[in-house]
């Protein structure tokens, strides 16, 4: 498809429909109890980008496992590692963290870092994450996002965080720190075959569309449109990056949270609900022809977070 072409034919909508749009986001983003920042580009038209606290500082979570995985790819590229490469996961569990399958794996067993990376990134898991971060070295994960000009965007959490002078802001920020338009950024770059090679970007597209956590922005788009996402969450923050591919060409949307009053692990939380409503006004933006509607009984069946 050709994203620039289909896109102007269906979304010649004037600069006041877009600033509209962008105070309605804008309205759920000041009206939230905590700190929210998104970052909209629609890859159709260059003037398609509206943001709100888009060079604010926030904290990743997991949003930063993309990060982790186009690294992978690098050296993948560069042949230092192999993609069938077997990993044995940590022997201690103190290497690990719950969230996810690998903290229960059998000591001694072996993964490809394939299926590392597929872990980490669909069901976002911590154990694959620490344990990926750990192999292909905290250092290179962060040298490779300098060599891509993001100037906030870090992996902060590992066991070199004292010696690499980041436990300051590790302590602040935890797992990473971005900005939600650096977090477009880092797409765009996937999305474009410029973060590692044709075929390692067209792979990390395949698996970013493979989402299990996909009760955030997700659960807005119709289950037969071709997304792609990351999504985050810790105590006082919710995240979540998108790609959607709807019939107005193609999207990405980054939201990120902060300092979130609403701590509840609930499919009610502020920050689901703030970037479900942000989702679905820019879906329904772009698709206004489109009638899908949630069936009644939808948020019976999203994944579950531990209470």
């Amino acid at each position: 498809m050709n994203i620039r072409t289909t896109a102007m034919t269906t979304t010649a909508q004037s600069d006041e429909s877009l600033a509209q749009l962008k105070t309605k986001m804008d309205d759920i983003s000041r009206a939230f109890h905590g700190t929210l920042g998104y970052s909209l580009h629609h890859r159709g038209q260059d003037e398609g980008r509206i943001s709100f606290n888009g060079d604010e500082t926030f904290p990743s979570a997991s949003t930063i496992k993309t990060a982790i995985m186009c690294e992978t790819m690098r050296q993948i590229d560069g042949g230092e590692i192999k993609w069938d490469q077997e990993l044995s996961v940590q022997a201690s569990m103190e290497d690990r963290q719950e969230g996810g399958f690998a903290y229960y794996f059998k000591e001694g067993t072996k993964l490809s870092i394939c299926d590392w990376v597929h872990l980490m990134i669909t069901i976002s898991d911590n154990t694959a994450t620490m344990n990926l971060r750990e192999f292909l070295g905290q250092n290179n994960i962060n040298d490779w996002l300098l060599s891509h000009k993001f100037s906030t965007t870090r992996l902060l959490n590992g066991k070199r965080c004292d010696e690499l002078g980041l436990r300051s802001l590790q302590q602040k920020w935890g797992l990473g720190m971005t900005t939600p338009n650096e977090m477009v950024q880092l797409f765009e770059l996937i999305l474009d075959n410029k973060a590692a090679s044709p075929a390692a970007c067209e792979r990390m597209q395949r698996i970013l569309s493979h989402q299990y956590w996909d009760d955030f922005g997700l659960s807005q788009i119709p289950p037969s449109i071709h997304t792609g996402a990351k999504s985050g969450a810790i105590e006082r923050s919710r995240a979540d990056v998108m790609f959607v591919d709807g019939s107005a060409g193609q999207y990405i949307l980054a939201v990120h949270t902060k300092d979130l009053q609403d701590t509840s692990w609930t499919v009610d939380n502020e920050g689901h609900m703030a970037i479900r409503k942000l989702s679905s006004l820019v879906w329904n933006y772009y698709n206004p022809k489109c009638l899908w509607a949630q069936p009644e009984g939808w948020k019976e069946f999203l994944p579950r977070e531990e209470a």
